[in-house]
C-alpha cells in the first residue's frame, strides 16, 4: 500500500518556517528550489501553530509535514527513525524555542516509471502547475524505498511505503495523517 503524507492538524500543532525566516537566514525562498539545500541551510527557526478546526489543540508533533513536501521531526522522531530516512533526503538542523528539530527535506524521487499511467490522470496547465485527478502507483517497483517525491504530480507531496508507515507506529511518533487518497495535494 502506497499512502500520501499530510500533517495531523486535528491533533498536533502545523509547523511552519516564514517566508520571512528563509530570506533571512538563506537569503532568499527561491533557494530552496534546487535538489541540495545544505550547500545554503542555515538553522532557521520553526513555529507551531493551532490549525485545527476547533482552536483547541496544543500538543506538537514528533514527526508531520512541513507544508506538503518536506517533514519536520523532533529529537525523540530523529532518535528513533533518522538513520532510517536519512538516505531519501537531507536531514538539517533547525529549531523552535531552543528546542532542537530538524527538516527533512526529501530529495528522493521517482519518475513516471513508477506510475501506472493506465490507471492515474493529471492536466498539466501552461504555466506548469500539475492537477493530479487519479494516482496509483506499481507498488513493486516501490517495495525499497520508504519515503519518496513523484515526477507525476510535480514533486509536490510525499508518498511513503506500507513499510514507513509500520516503522512511524512501530516507533510510537505521533503527528503524521496517511492518506489512501493519492491525488489531493493536501
Amino acid at each position: 500500500m502506497i499512502y500520501r503524507l499530510g500533517f495531523d492538524r486535528e491533533n498536533y500543532l502545523v509547523g511552519d518556517i516564514s517566508l520571512d525566516e528563509i530570506k533571512a537566514k538563506m537569503g532568499d525562498y527561491f533557494a530552496l528550489d534546487r535538489d541540495c539545500w545544505s550547500e545554503i541551510w542555515r538553522p532557521p527557526e520553526i513555529v507551531f501553530t493551532d490549525e485545527s478546526d476547533k482552536k483547541n489543540v496544543t500538543n506538537p508533533p514528533d514527526i508531520t509535514c512541513w507544508f506538503t513536501d518536506d517533514l519536520i521531526l523532533n529529537e525523540l522522531a530523529v532518535n528513533k527513525i533518522g538513520h532510517e530516512i536519512e538516505p531519501y533526503g537531507e536531514l538539517l538542523p533547525a529549531t523552535c524555542e531552543g528546542i532542537p528539530y530538524w527538516v527533512l527535506h526529501v530529495t528522493q524521487k521517482t519518475g513516471m516509471d513508477t506510475v501506472d499511467l493506465e490507471n492515474s490522470k493529471r492536466t498539466v496547465e501552461e504555466g506548469g502547475f500539475i492537477d493530479v485527478h487519479n494516482l496509483k502507483f506499481l507498488e513493486d517497483r516501490l517495495k525499497d524505498i520508504l519515503i519518496f517525491k513523484t515526477e507525476f504530480s510535480g514533486y509536490k507531496n510525499i508518498y511513503c511505503t506500507e513499510r514507513f508507515k509500520a516503522l512511524i507506529e512501530s516507533s510510537n511518533l505521533k503527528g503524521l495523517r496517511f492518506s489512501m487518497d493519492l491525488a489531493s495535494i493536501f
